[in-house]
């Protein structure tokens, strides 16, 4: 049997932990911008792959409106915008810390500030960070690995 809890997740933005997560089962959201490995096929229908060195990406955030993590991401937007001709850093870690699946994102920045709705219910404030360089290393727990192909 396998489990998962939410309670095992860490999430660090410029090594500030972000909490109030919202409601549903996309609250984090993490993905490279494009794929790694292409192809083309020639008339004669001989293939050429291409592997690419972008290892850009993204991560989308939901925290509920009352989230003490949307006033300071909201504080590094404005860093940004204030900031002229200077970079301001944004980079993020995300991990499991029972399965050890983790997330590390480099050199990126705040695409925007959070959409503000309000209405008779609570609503959702979502955040996304793109990174110039995103690894993904997916971990797991438990002594049935799976066989690699080839391998004894």
């Amino acid at each position: 049997m396998r489990r998962f809890s939410f309670l095992d997740t860490v999430v660090l933005v410029n090594g500030v932990e972000i909490t109030g997560w919202a409601e549903g089962d996309d609250v984090i959201d993490i993905q490279r911008a494009n794929d790694p490995i292409s192809h083309k096929i020639g008339s004669d229908g001989s293939m050429l792959v291409t592997v690419s060195a972008d290892r850009s990406g993204s991560a989308v955030f939901k925290l509920q409106q009352t989230s003490g993590s949307n006033r300071y991401l909201q504080s590094l937007v404005d860093r940004q915008e204030a900031a002229g001709s200077d970079f301001v850093p944004i980079n993020f870690r995300f991990q499991d810390t029972y399965r050890q699946d983790m997330a590390s994102g480099t050199t990126g920045y705040m695409k925007r500030p959070s959409n503000m709705t309000r209405g008779a219910q609570a609503n959702t404030q979502e955040w996304e960070v793109v990174v110039e360089n995103l690894q993904l290393v997916f971990g797991d727990v438990g002594d049935d690995e799976p066989a690699i192909f080839g391998t004894n």
